[in-house]
């Protein structure tokens, strides 16, 4: 996911910024912040219309889905008005509509259910990722309030005994960021 990989190159710029001496402050290329920023605001609109997507792909399945128990009534009572003509096959012509009809509903509603099932899916992955999104970005803003007033190269968390998880490091491999390049 695109609006994934912007986050991810400015957490690594923030966090691969030098550091202001004597203060919790540190030094980034502005056009680098704000080139990202505004390709995540450029992409953000995508995944929002992407969601409408979905929820316009439920209306159109739900939709042809009335259309298609619609058109089967119709053809229900269209049959059962031809099968007037005597009793008994007007009696066999109102058991075949209501079972027509019961069948048309059950298959509406089969629709019904597995349109929402779907959209449901879709929205819950989509509602994962922007979780996930939202969990990292809360993640790298944790990671500069950490950094100590007094400490300027401390690595976040480093007060607080451990710093980031290894996994959570821009290297991945639990090294300081200065040992991982030796």
């Amino acid at each position: 996911m695109e609006v994934h990989e912007k986050l991810g190159e400015l957490a690594a710029l923030v966090s691969g910024a030098r550091a202001v001496p004597l203060s919790s402050s540190v030094v980034v290329d502005r056009e680098q912040v704000l080139r990202l920023v505004a390709e995540v605001r450029r992409l953000l609109p995508a995944e929002v219309q992407q969601a409408g997507d979905v929820l316009a792909q439920r209306d159109e399945v739900l939709g042809a889905a009335r259309e298609q128990a619609d058109h089967v009534l119709a053809e229900a009572r269209a049959r059962a008005e031809e099968l007037t003509d005597a009793q008994a096959v007007t009696r066999a012509a109102r058991e075949r509509a209501d079972h027509i009809v019961a069948t048309a509903r059950e298959e509406a509603q089969r629709l019904r259910t597995d349109a929402d099932a779907w959209c449901d899916g879709k929205l819950g992955d989509f509602e994962e990722e922007l979780e996930r999104l939202q969990q990292q970005a809360r993640r790298g803003r944790d990671r500069l309030k950490v950094r100590g007033p007094g400490d300027p190269d401390a690595a976040p968390g480093a007060e607080r005994g451990g710093g980031a998880h290894p996994a959570e490091r821009p290297d991945g491999d639990g090294r300081p960021a200065e040992a991982a390049g030796s």
